[in-house]
């Protein structure tokens, strides 16, 4: 059976294509932010009629990951949205939880909610933390809102009542009233997005799931038609945060869940790549046209956070975005990219960043109406990327405007045009691997010891310098590494999770509490599964909970033992691997304190695909395509370099630095200090000499 991927990305959106032969093909085209499904509909049309002959319409699985949820929520694109609260909660999106991410602060300032305090309104009911009902839900008054609505504009709204992550009857029963009264509405409601404890989180997750809605279902049924008149009538699976893949009505339902769906596939994929290397452990570096991405992955398998945080006020400031309560995979994002604009600072200093040119309009480079340098054209100008063959030779660029855009930003710095171009490429690596360095740092790893798996478009480029900064030795660079996260949709399993809070301290285990509950987590789990074309009987099922000593405001992550085990025996091993998870963490262990579990947590997913190696497209008969200048720090100048073809390179055979390795979608650099070698499976090592 044939698979299609795409990625879409700020500035590229990525493909791959498993055609009914085996053979995997790699396509990029621009992305369109204005409509994403453009890029989406041109890039599948060019695969389906170039590969005409070895592709079954009928049967092709069509995979998704996309930004448009996350665009949403960081350029404020999002539908008119309100929200319904337990009466008197209305200020909950402006209270927050009242943690500071500042203390010394007088002037502390957060985003602005994502519904106005206009449209946020109260339900008269009351349920306790106990599930009495003090107040009985006043069906009227949720009718006259209901039947408000359209004179206010809305086209969505969330639901996030006091206890509904346990108690939701008043939550549904609010859905089914607006269903009546305002059909044309969306309603979310928080007992289906995040039934999990923390009202402000709770409360953010459902708004942020509300606010995109509409624009995802709309993506969503576009994409659909869009692919009906092509021939191809199978429900497309799209990437979760968590790195698992979930049918489009689920995705169109719970957007808020696909918030960092690109990176997760590329997380996916890197792991694969690492194992394939040979590698246990990784460090995973995404570099594209808007963010770099980096992702600690230790024994194979990516780390699942329970929470997320966007649209920070402060950039790598905790506490200063908005908190999203949905699993996903551990990274961390900067806003740093081939797109990335570089300008003079008011203190005549040279800045990069966070401003993107994205795809429109682009680079200076791009030609498409882009003047401001950025750190594409810095890479231009210093060799590190070709023009003739920039995307195989399919996408024009030009070095003459990255040159008159870099020779702009020089003349204000007062600093030679080499300079200038350097200094952009080493600060975007500085940034990076700072933020490699704090993140190793909070997860207690020593990035030294990790290779680094490197990709997107521009992660090759800068994999070298970032390396050699952190102390790294060895850098992995896959195939087809400029759409590396559409392939880690190739090889994602169909997965979802599903959670519930239930406090229960461990000393009150009690099994007839426990049993159906996590009996009804496995059913959510498995109609997802099911309804994406996995086979019941191959669907895995894993279980976590969050746990933490009575008293405590924050959980951690435990895997749950075999449930087949012996009460006592159980509950032994529980405590163990709690204390043992607290210990890695913190370093102490807290005596004579009671341990509570808050939320239970259960993964349902189907099997990994196998990684597939792209159909090699050379540009010659020989491995060395010429020579360009291209400046190295450590040399102190430019210096005639090697460009070879990756494609081309035979099994094993060394490659001395300094060179140019150049792919379809990106190009690998690689300084005087390395030596490298492509492996049987198609990856480009590189080791850095001590």
């Amino acid at each position: 059976m044939a698979k299609l991927a795409f990625d879409t990305g700020g500035t590229f959106t990525d493909f791959a294509l498993l055609d009914d032969a085996g053979a995997l093909h790699l396509h990029k085209v621009l992305s369109t932010p204005l409509n994403p499904a453009d890029a989406v509909i041109q890039g599948v049309s060019e695969l389906l009629q170039q590969h005409a002959q070895t592709v079954d319409r009928d049967t092709v699985q069509v995979l998704g990951a996309t930004t448009v949820v996350t665009n949403a929520v960081l350029e404020r694109r999002g539908a008119e949205t309100g929200l319904i609260t337990t009466e008197g909660f209305q200020d909950i999106l402006r209270i927050r939880n009242e943690g500071r991410y500042d203390l010394y602060d007088l002037k502390i300032q957060y985003p602005d909610p994502l519904v106005s305090r206009a449209e946020t309104f109260g339900a008269p009911e009351r349920i306790t933390a106990e599930g009495v009902v003090v107040r009985g839900l006043d069906e009227e008054a949720v009718r006259a809102l209901g039947q408000s609505f359209a004179d206010k504009g809305l086209r969505s709204v969330a639901v996030c009542l006091l206890h509904a992550y346990k108690y939701p009857d008043h939550e549904r029963r609010i859905r089914d009233i607006l269903a009546e009264v305002a059909p044309d509405v969306f309603v979310t409601i928080s007992s289906d997005v995040c039934p999990e404890v923390r009202e402000f989180d709770r409360a953010s997750t459902t708004v942020a799931n509300a606010y995109t809605r509409p624009l995802m279902e709309q993506h969503v049924a576009e994409l659909a038609s869009a692919f009906h008149e092509r021939g191809i009538d199978r429900d497309l699976l799209w990437m979760t945060s968590s790195g698992g893949l979930v049918p489009s009505p689920r995705a169109a339902k719970l957007p808020v869940r696909l918030i960092e769906s690109g990176p997760a596939a590329g997380a996916v994929a890197a792991a694969e790549f690492g194992r394939i290397a040979g590698e246990t452990s990784v460090l995973s570096f995404d570099m594209g046209g808007t963010t770099a991405k980096l992702c600690l992955i230790p024994n194979g398998e990516p780390t699942i956070a329970s929470e997320l945080e966007v649209a920070h006020y402060h950039r790598f400031r905790k506490g200063s975005g908005f908190p999203l309560k949905i699993q996903s995979i551990h990274m961390i994002e900067i806003g740093a990219g081939g797109g990335s604009i570089a300008a003079k600072t008011p203190l005549g200093l040279l800045n990069v960043g966070p401003r993107s040119a994205g795809a429109l309009p682009g680079p200076a480079a791009y030609q498409r109406g882009g003047t401001e340098p950025t750190v594409t054209d810095a890479d231009i100008v210093l060799g590190y990327m070709g023009t003739e063959n920039f995307v195989g030779g399919s996408f024009k660029v030009s070095k003459e405007a990255a040159i008159e855009a870099i020779d702009r930003l020089a003349g204000e710095l007062g600093v030679s045009r080499e300079r200038c171009a350097w200094g952009i490429h080493d600060l975007v690596n500085e940034a990076m691997a700072k933020a490699a360095s704090m993140h190793a740092t909070d997860l207690g790893v020593d990035p030294r010891q990790l290779p680094m798996v490197a990709f997107g478009g521009a992660g090759p480029v800068h994999a070298w310098g970032i390396a050699r900064k952190l102390g790294i030795r060895r850098i992995i660079c896959p195939t087809g590494a400029g759409v590396t996260s559409a392939l880690g949709l190739m090889i994602a399993p169909v997965a979802v999770d599903v959670s519930a809070s239930q406090p229960m301290a461990l000393a009150d285990w009690d099994a007839a509490t426990v049993e159906p509950l996590l009996a009804d987590l496995a059913r959510q789990g498995a109609d997802v599964v099911t309804a994406a074309g996995v086979a019941a009987e191959t669907i895995d099922l894993r279980y976590s909970v969050d746990m933490r000593h009575v008293g405590q405001g924050h959980e951690i992550s435990v895997i749950l033992p075999d449930l087949a085990l012996p009460k006592d025996e159980f509950l032994a091993e529980l405590e163990a691997r709690f204390y043992a998870h607290y210990i890695e963490l913190f370093g102490r262990k807290v005596e004579n304190s009671a341990i509570e579990i808050i939320t239970w947590r259960m993964r349902a997913s189907g099997q990994k695909a196998e990684a597939r190696r792209p159909v090699a497209v050379k540009v010659g008969p020989q491995p060395l395509k010429g020579h360009r200048e291209i400046y190295f720090d450590t040399l102190g100048r430019a210096v005639q370099t090697p460009i070879y073809d990756h494609y081309a390179l035979e099994v094993n055979a060394p490659i001395a630095g300094p060179a140019i390795i150049e792919q379809r979608e990106s190009s690998i650099v690689m300084g005087p200090e390395g030596t490298a070698h492509v492996d049987a499976k198609g990856n480009l090592i590189i080791d850095i000499k001590e």
